[in-house]
C-alpha cells in the first residue's frame, strides 16, 4: 500500500508542471493508413499514446497503447516508452507484442521538426513472432496552431516462429497531419 501511495505521489509530481496537451494525427501512404491518439507527447514528462496501423493492400494491421517519458533538452526532445500492442499480420501469427523503445525529435525553427522513432520486442516480450520492429522517421511542420502536417517514411516487420516466414507489415514514405489542443 505505502509503495503504491509513493508511487502515485511521484507520478502526481512528475505531470503536476507540465499541461498535457491532447492530439490526434493521421498519416497515409500508397499501402498503409495509421492513426494516432496522444496526450502529453509534445512537452516534456509522461505522455500516453494509442495507434492503430492497417496496410490497405492485404489488411494486416496493429493496434495498441502505450506510454513513455520525453525530457526536454532546449531544442531536442529525448523520449523512452513501452506499448502494449496487437499484430494481426495475417500469415497466422496473430497476437500480441510488447515494444519498448525511444525517439528524438530535433527543432530546427519554430515551426519546423526533424523525428525518429524505433521500438522493438525481442523473443520473450511476444508471444506469436521471433521479433517485432518498427521505426519512423522524418519531418513535421506547424504552419500555425493547433495544426502539424507531416512526411515521414515507416517500417514494421516480425521474424516468425515455429516455421512461420518473417514478414514486412508496413514500408513506405508517408504524409499526414494532426491537430494538438
Amino acid at each position: 500500500m505505502k509503495k503504491r501511495n509513493l508511487l502515485l505521489v511521484a507520478l502526481l509530481t512528475v505531470t503536476s508542471g507540465s499541461a498535457m496537451a491532447m492530439g490526434f494525427t493521421v498519416e497515409q501512404s500508397k499501402n498503409f493508413s495509421n492513426f494516432d491518439l496522444e496526450m502529453g507527447k509534445s512537452s516534456s514528462g509522461i505522455y500516453l499514446e494509442s495507434s492503430w496501423l492497417k496496410n490497405t493492400d492485404d489488411g494486416t494491421q496493429t493496434g495498441g497503447v502505450g506510454a513513455g517519458y520525453n525530457l526536454g533538452l532546449g531544442p531536442l526532445m529525448v523520449n523512452v516508452g513501452a506499448k502494449a500492442l496487437y499484430l494481426g499480420p495475417k500469415k497466422g501469427d496473430n497476437g500480441v507484442a510488447f515494444p519498448v523503445g525511444g525517439g528524438v525529435s530535433y527543432a530546427l525553427t519554430d515551426s519546423i521538426n526533424l523525428f525518429g522513432e524505433g521500438y522493438t520486442a525481442a523473443e520473450g516480450m511476444n508471444n506469436s513472432v521471433k521479433n517485432y520492429v518498427e521505426a519512423n522517421g522524418g519531418v513535421s511542420w506547424t504552419p500555425f496552431t493547433p495544426l502539424t502536417l507531416k512526411a515521414g517514411y515507416r517500417h514494421v516487420s516480425v521474424d516468425g516462429k515455429n516455421g512461420r516466414p518473417n514478414h514486412t507489415l508496413i514500408d513506405g514514405a508517408y504524409v499526414g497531419g494532426g491537430i494538438t489542443f
